[in-house]
């Protein structure tokens, strides 16, 4: 899996753990509805921290947490 892809499947997972659309994250984290549906549709490849880690101050969690998911085992990453 390439990183764009974990990345996408952590946010789409969050996301469904708490009940939200992606408008609905745009709106608790203030990242334009843009860039987080290409964030969860993987189409750029690279995606920039400061996107991660304002999903994760929106959504009261840690970088950490962000990481911390099989999405980002190293065996799991092709890139």
């Amino acid at each position: 899996m390439r990183v764009k892809d974990a990345v996408a499947g952590r946010v789409k997972e969050l996301c469904r753990q708490r009940n939200l659309t992606v408008h609905g994250l745009c709106m608790k984290t203030g990242v334009a509805n843009s860039t987080l549906t290409d964030m969860v549709k993987a189409r750029n490849d690279s995606v920039q921290i400061k996107f991660i880690y304002a999903i994760c101050a929106g959504l009261d969690i840690s970088l950490q947490e962000f990481f911390d998911s099989p999405y980002f085992d190293k065996d799991a990453l092709t890139d």
